[in-house]
């Protein structure tokens, strides 16, 4: 039987767990199966921008926390990995506190 880890949520915590298991893997570690499960259409967890208000298609609420004009309180210095930066992701040097 083929061993398998579910990991709850496709937000910040849940993307970092899935990329730590996909490093492992590319340095040689037997990883088991991986499975994500994510409520919303998209990744990114309560940081996932939304205008829509109400309720879903399967009729939960939606909420969002991101909003139009929020700016970062932390550094991303503090948010990024130490192997792969935001100027690397984005292929510029953006703001150390960036706007939504």
């Amino acid at each position: 039987m083929n061993s398998r880890v579910a990991i709850i949520g496709a937000g910040p915590c849940g993307m970092a767990q899935l990329r730590a298991f996909q490093s492992a893997r590319d340095k040689g570690a037997a990883i088991p199966e991986l499975v994500c499960f994510e409520k919303q259409q998209d990744w990114g967890g309560m940081w996932n921008y939304t205008w829509r208000t109400g309720l879903d298609e399967n009729g939960e609420p939606v909420h969002g926390s991101m909003y139009r004009y929020l700016w970062s309180n932390g550094p991303k210095e503090c948010l990024e990995f130490a192997d792969y930066t935001f100027e690397e992701h984005f292929g510029r040097p953006i703001a150390s506190y960036p706007p939504r």
